[in-house]
C-alpha cells in the first residue's frame, strides 16, 4: 500500500521580490517563470538576489547557484600542474600523462588539502563541480546558496584562492549544472 504524497503549500507571491529572471513559475512547477535561457543570458552575475535560499523539508526550492570560477578541463589540469594539486589516474606504459587520466575527485581532494593546510584558509570548501557558463560546464566551486544564501566566502580568502590558482578573473554566480538547475519539488534535509 503506497502511502499519499504530501501536499507541497507554494505560494509564488512571497518571490515576487526577486528579478524576474529568477522568480518560479506561478503554479509551483519546475523552471523558471521566464525560462531558464532568460537566467542564462544574465550569468555568471556578480551578486546573487537575496530570496534563493531552499528550506529545510519538502517544499519547492530554488536552483543552486555556485560561487566560483569556471573552467575547461585543459585549464584545470594546467592550472593543477602549476599548482601541485592535480590527480592523476595510472597512465598505461608508453602514453603521454593529460586531461584524459585526470582523475576530478582526487584532484578536489588534493586542492582542498592545499587550500586548509598551505593557505590556512576553512571559511569555504572548493569543489569541482557541474556549472553553465559561456566558458565550460564545469567550475571551481567556493560556497553555493544552499549553503550560504548569497553571501559569499571572506573577500580576503577568495583573493588569496585566487592568486594561488592564477585565476584573473573575479569569481561570480553560476548556475547549477547537475541536479539542481530549476526550481523544483525537492526534499533538504
Amino acid at each position: 500500500m503506497s502511502r499519499p504524497r504530501p501536499t507541497i503549500k507554494f505560494d509564488p507571491s512571497q518571490y515576487d521580490r526577486l528579478p524576474f529572471e529568477f522568480q518560479p513559475p506561478q503554479d509551483g512547477s519546475a523552471g523558471f517563470r521566464a525560462g531558464k535561457l532568460a537566467v542564462l543570458k544574465l550569468m555568471p552575475v556578480e551578486h546573487l538576489p537575496k530570496g534563493l535560499i531552499p528550506k529545510r523539508g519538502l517544499f519547492v526550492q530554488p536552483p543552486r547557484f555556485h560561487y566560483g570560477w569556471p573552467y575547461t578541463n585543459a585549464e584545470l589540469f594546467e592550472m593543477g600542474s602549476r599548482c601541485g594539486f592535480l590527480d592523476l589516474t595510472p597512465v598505461p606504459p608508453g602514453k603521454v600523462p593529460g586531461v584524459k587520466y585526470m582523475s576530478n575527485l582526487g584532484t578536489q581532494d588534493k586542492l582542498v588539502k592545499m587550500v586548509r593546510e598551505q593557505l590556512g584558509i576553512r571559511s569555504c570548501t572548493p569543489e569541482l563541480c557541474g556549472a553553465l557558463s559561456k566558458k565550460s560546464f564545469i567550475c571551481i566551486s567556493l560556497t553555493t546558496n544552499y549553503k550560504r544564501g548569497n553571501r559569499t566566502p571572506p573577500t580576503d580568502d577568495v583573493r588569496v584562492i585566487q592568486e594561488f590558482l592564477g585565476i584573473v578573473e573575479p569569481p561570480s554566480w553560476l548556475l547549477d549544472a547537475e541536479g539542481c538547475h530549476n526550481w523544483d519539488v525537492r526534499w533538504i534535509y
